[in-house]
């Protein structure tokens, strides 16, 4: 209350500030003219950063790195806009597990550098191997043909190792690529293909979806059941001073949304990585809550719960 109402008393002295000018310039105009307004000289052209009206320079696309088996997972290194991540994953698609790391530093096609605090660093550079470039033979444009990859070698240093240890690498070179896209194709925008949704939203029977917040960290679950299977992703995602870390885990199975008529209470039973019950319940008040004993297993965070007073949930059946 007492920040508040500090704000509230600035608000209105600089509220006040225009009307007592303004009754001082009445007095003055009785005595005499305003002086003129002195605008500042305009920036010289030369000391802009950009002109008004002129088209920015797209960056070019470019992915480079190396994936690697380490303990039992996938650990992949590559670039992600300016950031650099490490990837641990296990699994295949419609279940798996994925633990990625991202921090700033030095991503451009042929080098990749970055430390990511306690767990680690990379400092690789890369070298093209001969007569290992590949590219699609038709150039059109569309799809894998608007890109070259260059094959090669990452040489350096990378260090990393995951919470409690679940995951070590310690190498000095990894076979990767560079991927970039085709000169002919830099100016040439084919028409994009998006994400194809609807064969996993396949006549949807029913949502639910938990999301809990804590800052700038976020913890949720989405259940999406359609007549043949239902699809749960759950994602947690935490900041730390120098490094983001983005935990995800997806399965494709036939595990229903178990609803009552009244749409009052709805409970979900994953199996793996999954474990345990999740459980909602509507007030008459219109509050809800989501309780239970689910939890997932990421990669270097098992058992992380899922369920709790701080989540917000929403179900939705189609009638």
């Amino acid at each position: 209350m007492k920040r508040l109402g500090i704000l509230a008393l600035l608000a209105l002295a600089l509220l006040a500030l225009p009307v007592s000018a303004a009754a001082g310039q009445s007095r003055v105009h009785d005595r005499a003219e305003p002086p003129p307004l002195r605008l500042l000289p305009p920036i010289p052209r030369g000391q802009l950063l950009t002109q008004h009206g002129k088209k920015v320079a797209p960056r070019p696309f470019f992915r480079s790195g190396f994936v690697l088996e380490a303990d039992g997972y996938r650990v992949g290194v590559s670039t992600f806009g300016s950031a650099v991540f490490v990837e641990v994953w296990r699994g295949r698609q419609g279940h798996r597990t994925m633990t990625a790391y991202f921090a700033r530093g030095v991503a451009r096609p042929e080098r990749l550098q970055a430390t990511f605090g306690q767990f680690g660093k990379v400092k690789m550079r890369f070298r093209e191997s001969r007569n290992r470039t590949w590219a699609g033979k038709r150039r059109t444009c569309r799809g894998a043909n608007r890109f070259i990859k260059r094959r090669g070698v990452f040489r350096g240093n990378l260090r990393f190792e995951g919470e409690g240890g679940y995951v070590s690498v310690r190498i000095h070179r990894a076979k990767g690529a560079v991927v970039t896209t085709a000169p002919k194709c830099l100016r040439r925008r084919g028409p994009g293909s998006a994400p194809d949704f609807g064969r996993f939203l396949d006549e949807p029977k029913g949502a639910l979806m938990a999301i809990a917040r804590s800052g700038v960290d976020s913890t949720s679950l989405l259940a999406v059941e359609s007549r043949r299977s239902t699809l749960f992703t759950a994602t947690a995602e935490e900041t730390h001073p120098r490094l983001a870390i983005i935990r995800i885990a997806a399965l494709r199975k036939h595990s229903p949304i178990r609803a009552n008529e009244s749409l009052s209470a709805a409970s979900v039973s994953p199996p793996a990585p999954f474990r345990g019950t999740g459980r909602y319940n509507a007030q008459p008040d219109g509050s809800s809550t989501w309780s239970g004993n689910l939890n997932v297993n990421f990669p270097g965070a098992p058992h992380f719960p899922l369920t709790g007073p701080s989540f917000e949930t929403f179900l939705e059946i189609p009638f």
